[in-house]
């Protein structure tokens, strides 16, 4: 039944959908994790190849330019990593969103169908949140130019210092402002299928009157991630110093599946955030547009 959610029903909804299917869920996360090592390997496999050819052609000690083309090499395979896991990790929270929205509105839902779906959302995803990452970047740059010629005006050590330290607590407090604004975005660019900037523009709509209960919930999805995150550090770091004690060479086999733990756990978690999210943009469509009234006309008979 959909209707006006608290901070707490939005949280038990989004386990409640979780566990209705939980195997889709992490197929989704999994694959997406699994194509991004896949890629690191190839580039890496391609960046070693070429600079091992280029080093055996090398009769004598490295020159400078081999060193210098070594090192754009590596800042290259660096920037086109990022690219492409952002690309990936694009395509993974959108493919998590439609399998939440499909569920959450009672439908049913492939792993075939979320991959299919979230491969097509991926690009304007990708610019959404390049969109917001260069409006947080002009932010702060404002406050701190704003506050280095206040700095210099004031011509005080002391003032100087209250002004910049103002500006960062103005520029936090705008990042969390457009944070909240822009927070369900990635869910309309999903199911309402807009551009990047027809879904911002939507989002900060919708978020309008909300944005305290949207810092709230990810506030409270932050505490639950930082408590598992310790949870499982502890238990296998514990492992890992009983390990290294009583068998030093065990060591490494319990350091290994420590990280075949902590990868397994950000897989599970990644769900819970985008179906809190998702359930979240249909609680803010539910409070501003009556989005309850109107899937119960749908679903009455037509004549």
């Amino acid at each position: 039944m959909l209707r006006p959610l608290g901070v707490g029903d939005v949280l038990d909804r989004t386990f409640t959908v979780y566990r209705s299917k939980p195997l889709i869920f992490i197929g989704i996360s999994a694959i997406w994790y699994l194509l991004l090592f896949l890629v690191f390997i190839v580039l890496g496999a391609i960046i070693f190849a070429g600079s091992l050819s280029a080093f055996a052609r090398q009769a004598t000690t490295p020159s400078p330019e081999f060193v210098a083309g070594a090192i754009v090499g590596i800042i290259g395979f660096g920037i086109v990593a990022v690219v492409v896991a952002i690309f990936l990790f694009s395509a993974q929270s959108a493919g998590i969103v439609h399998a939440a929205a499909r569920r959450y509105l009672a439908r049913e839902v492939t792993i075939g169908e979320s991959f299919r779906a979230g491969l097509s959302a991926a690009g304007r995803l990708f610019f959404a949140g390049l969109l917001v990452f260069l409006a947080i970047a002009a932010l702060w740059l404002l406050v701190f130019v704003i506050g280095g010629i206040a700095a210099a005006v004031a011509r005080e050590p002391v003032a100087g210092v209250l002004v910049i330290g103002l500006g960062v607590i103005v520029a936090i407090a705008g990042t969390f402002y457009l944070a909240a604004s822009w927070l369900v975005a990635p869910v309309i660019v999903v199911v309402e299928k807009l551009g990047p900037i027809a879904a911002l523009g939507r989002s900060w709509r919708l978020s309008s009157g909300s944005r305290w209960r949207i810092i709230g919930i990810q506030a409270l999805l932050g505490i639950l991630n930082l408590v598992l995150s310790l949870l499982i550090g502890g238990i296998f770091g514990g492992l890992a110093a009983a390990g290294q004690t009583e068998q030093p060479g065990q060591f490494g086999v319990s350091t290994v599946v420590q990280t075949l733990v902590n990868l397994a756990s950000t897989i599970i978690w990644a769900p819970v955030e985008w179906i809190a999210f998702t359930i979240l943009y249909y609680d803010l469509r539910v409070r501003k547009e009556a989005f309850d009234l109107q899937l119960a006309a749908e679903a009455l008979p037509q004549s």
